[in-house]
């Protein structure tokens, strides 16, 4: 493919040597550069990768795209071919859209971003348009999936919420090809800030939720806020923006919207789409949605009022594509989200549940919607991740100290900090009257909590939901919450 035919999009500032050459790759890594590539180079969050480019040339690199001027990285100009772009990421995500023929332009998008509840939002998303007999695809946390060409469902593995861009439209290519239609995906504020997602135009945007986290990366809850708000900027002219009515920041994503329709969902009739009748039971959640269609009865297989609003952002969504009501009961009579509000059940007579919760929000929730069923006493075992916001540490003390009978305080993916003083910033905040245990090994840590439930006991076991590792001084070891839960729960 030639260069030259590979720009459409980027704005270049300056160049050098000549654009008509045939290229056989594009890479941001200088380790995979192979004969005939084009090296990208930005600077990153921790390293410059301009300092990489004479390797890259070495290896076999015919062109390179950087934010710097020629001049300054001293590359020759006569034998080199240099674009010099505003933004090397985003002249990254322009050229993979360009390199795969921009498949996402055949394809409804359905980007779903919050703090919270992203994934189970996206998976009820995906259902009611399966089961509304749409050629749909799912990108996110837990996997992707989509429905071939033949009616199968495929599925995929996945290790980041938003794909780097070279696999994102290689996924998008791959499902033009099978004929899908929709693909609903989680975007993530960091995705999103990386501009894994430039370019892109959004068919209809889903708000969730706006609480504390990441702000390892983005500082401030503002610049936070501002990385959400470019899914919505994405939108295009027809579009549809879905927002939860029952956060501070609606305003301003509504504002982010341009000529976009706006449908609002919350907790009443203030909100387009709304909840009465609102019941809990052991496994499953009851209530009657009001919405723009007409009220009809919802079951869900996930529990807690934050499962009540996800429903409703799926439902709306479902309206949007008329997708046939009994449709929309049907896909989310039937979703199972991995590790979120996961039941570990081996005949025990206490509820042992599973969960990704590891914001404060996050863990509100869920040990909020546990308390609901929770005869005798609620049990969370909990840490938080090393080398990220750790002002959250305490706060989610706190939270389980309040919500909790028993809190269990342990290890999540200490990464590379020492797992003991992350235990320690959590129990800084702690109520002097709080009950809990610090256990720095996570397995032992949710034996105990398992070996101290009494019938009728709810044992929570938060932060790593479907994740089947921990990650421990740059080594992730294989490690799953519910398989450690099953095996403590069958052993005599």
């Amino acid at each position: 493919m030639k260069f030259c035919d590979l720009l459409h999009g980027l704005n270049p500032i300056a160049n050098t040597g000549t654009l008509d050459i045939d290229i056989t790759g594009i890479v941001s890594d200088n380790r995979e550069v192979k004969p005939g590539n084009v090296f990208v180079c930005y600077q990153g969050i921790h390293v410059d990768s301009h300092t990489f480019i004479a390797d890259a040339l070495q290896r076999g690199a015919v062109g390179i795209i950087g934010e710097k001027p020629a001049t300054v990285l001293e590359i020759p100009a006569a034998s080199t071919t240099y674009l010099q772009v505003p933004d090397g990421r985003r002249a990254l995500s322009l050229l993979a859209a360009n390199w795969h023929g921009n498949p996402a332009k055949h394809l409804k998008l359905v980007g779903i971003t919050g703090t919270n509840g992203k994934t189970s939002t996206a998976h009820l998303v995906y259902a009611i348009l399966k089961a509304s007999g749409q050629r749909a695809a799912l990108i996110g946390t837990v996997g992707h999936r989509y429905i071939n060409a033949h009616g199968e469902e495929k599925i995929l593995p996945t290790a980041l919420t938003t794909p780097d861009a070279f696999a994102l439209h290689a996924l998008f290519k791959q499902f033009v090809t099978e004929g899908v239609e929709y693909v609903t995906m989680e975007t993530s504020s960091q995705g999103l800030a990386l501009q894994r997602l430039a370019g892109l135009t959004f068919d209809t945007a889903v708000f969730t939720n706006f609480t504390q986290d990441h702000l390892d990366y983005h500082q401030t809850m503002e610049e936070y806020l501002k990385a959400k708000l470019m899914l919505f900027e994405q939108l295009n002219d027809n579009g549809f923006a879905i927002l939860n009515s029952d956060t501070p920041v609606t305003a301003r994503i509504a504002e982010a919207c341009k000529r976009a329709q706006v449908l609002m969902y919350g907790a009443d009739d203030r909100a387009d789409l709304y909840s009465e009748d609102i019941a809990f039971s052991y496994n499953n959640s009851a209530f009657t949605a009001i919405t723009p269609a007409g009220r009809f009865p919802v079951k869900l297989r996930l529990l807690g009022e934050y499962n009540i609003y996800n429903a409703l952002a799926a439902i709306a969504v479902g309206l949007r594509y008329d997708c046939p009501v009994p449709a929309i009961q049907d896909g989310l009579a039937n979703t199972v989200v991995p590790g979120r509000f996961e039941l570990v059940d081996r005949g025990q007579d206490f509820a042992v549940i599973v969960d990704y919760a590891h914001t404060p929000d996050g863990l509100e929730n869920i040990l909020t919607a546990a308390r609901h069923i929770a005869k005798q006493e609620l049990i969370c075992v909990f840490g938080c991740g090393g080398d990220r916001d750790n002002g959250k540490r305490p706060k989610m003390g706190n939270i389980s100290a309040q919500i909790a009978d028993y809190t269990v305080i342990t290890s999540d993916n200490p990464r590379t900090e020492d797992p003991d003083a992350i235990i320690t910033q959590i129990v800084s905040n702690l109520p002097h009257d709080a009950k809990y245990v610090s256990i720095s090994g996570r397995r032992e840590a949710i034996h105990h909590a398992i070996a101290t439930a009494k019938s009728g006991d709810v044992v929570v076991i938060a932060g790593k939901g479907h994740e089947d590792y921990q990650e421990i001084h740059g080594k992730k070891f294989p490690f799953d919450d519910r398989v450690v839960a099953a095996d403590f729960l069958e052993s005599p």
